[in-house]
């Protein structure tokens, strides 16, 4: 058992070292060590999707309708975005870039914005 530990961390770290040497090209946007920090971090907070996509909602609707419903609406909107589309997309997206850092060409992040937030811009982008 030890030795399988032992050989699985070499492994880990013969291709960590090779990636991060490649990772100076300018062709690599995120350093291996900074995507696993993200996907690590997307793995905590992907449960805090749910409150993040109720408050985005409501803060989203009230701005760009007049009706006082549509806060509401957008509050529990939020509630089915939250645990059915973000919750597991964020959990992707963490376990996809803990899996992959290591290697330079699975730099793309799969979620936007990469990280957990509570501002509605990214409702408004296309």
């Amino acid at each position: 058992m030890k030795r399988r530990v032992f050989l699985a961390a070499m492994l880990l770290v013969v291709f960590s070292v090779q990636h991060v040497a490649a990772s100076d090209n300018a062709t690599t946007a995120v350093r291996p060590a900074e995507r696993f920090g993200r996907g690590v971090v997307n793995i905590l907070s992907s449960p805090l999707e749910v409150p993040a996509q109720m408050y985005v909602r409501a803060v989203y609707y009230s701005d760009t309708s007049e009706y006082v419903m549509a806060t509401v609406g957008g509050f529990f909107e939020g509630i089915p975005m939250g645990a059915l589309i973000y919750f597991p997309w964020r959990l992707a997206a963490g376990i996809y870039d803990v899996t992959t850092f290591a290697f330079a060409r699975c730099n793309r992040c799969l979620i936007n914005p990469p990280y957990l937030s509570f501002s509605p811009r990214f409702l408004e982008q296309k």
